[in-house]
């Protein structure tokens, strides 16, 4: 599994033009709100699993708008440039993780000049969920207490604004909550034991 990791990590830096690999303590850096403890370290998604997510929402006509969810240096936001989304949100509580990221988001700004770039520091449970969002991106950002609070403001905006929306879940250790909530399971892939994502939605 090392051996698959580092190889899309090097194949994924390289093709996208980031830098996005580094680990990062969160709890070295200067954060929003209280949720440094529910928080998780900083590491970048899967590029195998995301493109392999990106390319069955593009598949569906589902790739508009996205947030993502502790997104770190912006990998996702990038990589979702690439694969058709127009509105793209980062929400991420570390300071200097989104300078990190808007450093990254740069070149694809150019690429994508089109395309709408947002980074948002603030923390998760803070962040007023616009009402045309359609795809909600998670790769295990934070505990499960956060995450009930997300996915209660993911409700809340589908009440506000009924509409068909989806949850990218790249390893997904909290599935069950939105399973509960009334989402369904539309696609799952697993590689490996450790390697796995599904995305889930809710008309």
């Amino acid at each position: 599994m090392a051996f698959f990791t580092i190889y899309h990590e090097i194949r994924g830096e390289k093709k996208y033009g980031i830098h996005t690999s580094k680990l990062n303590d969160l709890k070295k850096l200067s954060v929003k709100g209280n949720n440094i403890s529910d928080a998780e370290t900083y590491q970048g998604s899967n590029y195998f699993l995301l493109e392999k997510v990106f390319n069955y929402l593009r598949s569906i006509n589902a790739n508009q708008n996205i947030i993502d969810y502790g997104c770190g240096k912006g990998r996702v936001l990038v990589v979702a440039a690439w694969y058709g989304f127009n509105k793209i949100t980062g929400v991420e509580f570390a300071n200097e993780l989104c300078s990190e990221a808007r450093k990254n988001i740069a070149q694809a700004e150019q690429r994508f000049p089109k395309k709408i770039f947002n980074i948002i520091h603030t923390d998760a449970i803070d962040y007023s969920i616009e009402d045309d969002t359609n795809v909600f991106f998670f790769f295990n950002p934070f505990n499960e207490i956060v995450m009930l609070t997300v996915a209660k403001n993911i409700l809340s905006s589908i009440r506000k604004n009924p509409r068909e929306v989806y949850v990218a879940y790249i390893n997904h250790v909290h599935k069950e909550i939105f399973l509960s909530a009334g989402f369904e399971e539309i696609y799952h892939y697993q590689k490996m034991k450790y390697i796995q994502a599904s995305i889930l939605m809710k008309a």
